[in-house]
């Protein structure tokens, strides 16, 4: 019975932490919408009042189109990044997102 009991427990463990791994809320493709694209050396940590766990990236992104407000982190990915700003915070980023657009954020460091 014990070892049913830590199942159970493992499993709400489990599911718990893949809600956290959980995008927002996004528009259908069917209504308008933007797309966000991230490199891996970008972490999106904050759109608007929604918050991200920076142990789960986010590659991309669609968003309803209008104003928003993105928070960053730079990641170091690879051997040509900049190690020295990893970790980095980036200044909370406004976007006037457009119906149809994609925009692609690219890290400089």
């Amino acid at each position: 019975m014990k070892v049913k009991g830590r199942s159970v427990s493992l499993v709400i463990i489990l599911l718990s932490l893949l809600g956290c791994a959980s995008l927002p809320e996004q528009p259908a493709t069917s209504s308008p919408y933007a797309l966000l694209s991230f490199p891996t050396t970008i972490q999106l940590l904050a759109l608007d009042a929604q918050h991200f766990d920076s142990r789960f990236p986010v590659n991309a992104l669609r968003v309803s189109p209008g104003q928003h407000t993105l928070q960053f982190v730079y990641v170091a990915t690879g051997p040509s990044s900049s190690t020295t700003h990893n970790g980095q915070h980036a200044a909370p980023f406004t976007l006037q997102a457009q119906e149809g657009m994609t925009y692609y954020f690219v890290a400089k460091t």
